[in-house]
């Protein structure tokens, strides 16, 4: 195996490629679990289902000589498991970096995805180097939104619907991560909820207060476990003040492109939020298997 398709970067992109050659995201999914929890000897075999049906035949080629490199080189199988550990953080990360292969190498470098040893510090040092030298200020402002993200994410369990809800609602990147920072503080020094929500409140009518009123009724539904209320909706759609926040905007980005009548949209948006509490109180918020396997890096994305 040469020695550039060992690097994190090359690993990242097969599991990238795979992914888009599935013809179902549970397809990639399934495989990505079995790839975790089945012993090295056994992984071509039990993989091989998901390879069937891959519309890249040779993918399957280079995914038995990356195993075999695993065989005979346990630095290189700990690379390729930390990387499949982190693919959904990555897969963020090359969106903020818009593609760029340079930049994403480069972010995987400073990540250390291939040195099991190295140190918080070392790790820190890498990622603020490539941030500030390598990323022009809106990228790293991009890079800086998917960290409050993925630290929200982490600590107060909120999933894709409710932070892209919550950034449309925002519209504004600096003040979203603000607040985002701010949500955390309810779980991280256990403030109670009314003092958070003052803080989200002076924080939002000093920057953007036309967005507050809808922005407080967002969050009490969600916190109060009400999921998405059909009057904020309603008032996202109609409402004079809002006309950034259009209908199209809301379709595509929370309907996933689907045709629908507005009564039958409010219903999947119902549904899509009514999972969300913001209620953690004092309960310990059970880590995912993958974010226990990437504590270092966590650790690291939370000092920036």
């Amino acid at each position: 195996m040469a020695a550039d398709q060992t690097t994190p970067y090359a690993v990242y992109y097969f599991f990238r490629s795979f992914r888009r050659s599935l013809p179902d995201e549970n397809d990639f999914e399934d495989f990505i679990s079995t790839l975790t929890v089945t012993p090295l000897h056994a992984v071509i075999e039990n993989v091989l289902p998901f390879f069937r049906r891959s519309s890249d035949p040779g993918l399957f080629t280079k995914f038995q000589v990356m195993m075999r490199q695993c065989e005979q080189n346990p630095a290189f199988e700990s690379t390729l498991m930390r990387v499949c550990d982190a693919l959904d953080m990555l897969r963020r990360v090359e969106q903020a970096l818009r593609g760029d292969r340079r930049l994403m190498d480069g972010y995987l470098r400073a990540m250390q995805f291939d040195n099991d040893s190295a140190s918080h510090q070392q790790v820190w040092s890498g990622l603020q180097r490539f941030l500030n030298e390598d990323c022009d200020p809106h990228t790293k402002r991009r890079m800086e939104k998917v960290f409050a993200e993925q630290k929200a994410s982490d600590e107060l369990g909120l999933n894709d619907d409710f932070l892209e809800m919550a950034y449309s609602l925002i519209g504004d990147d600096a003040l979203y991560i603000e607040i985002l920072e701010t949500l955390q503080l309810n779980n991280r020094q256990n403030l109670p909820w009314d003092i958070v929500i003052n803080r989200i409140q002076r924080l939002t009518t000093e920057k953007k207060p036309q967005v507050w009123p809808m922005l407080n009724r967002f969050l009490d539904d969600v916190h109060n476990g009400r999921g998405l209320n059909k009057n904020l909706l309603l008032c996202h759609f109609v409402h004079p003040i809002y006309d950034e926040f259009t209908y199209s905007v809301c379709w595509e980005e929370y309907l996933d492109d689907e045709t629908v009548e507005p009564e039958n949209g409010v219903n999947i948006l119902e549904q899509k939020f009514s999972g969300i509490s913001l209620d953690t109180g004092n309960e310990d918020i059970q880590p995912k298997p993958q974010q226990e396997q990437r504590k270092q890096a966590r650790e690291v994305i939370g000092t920036v």
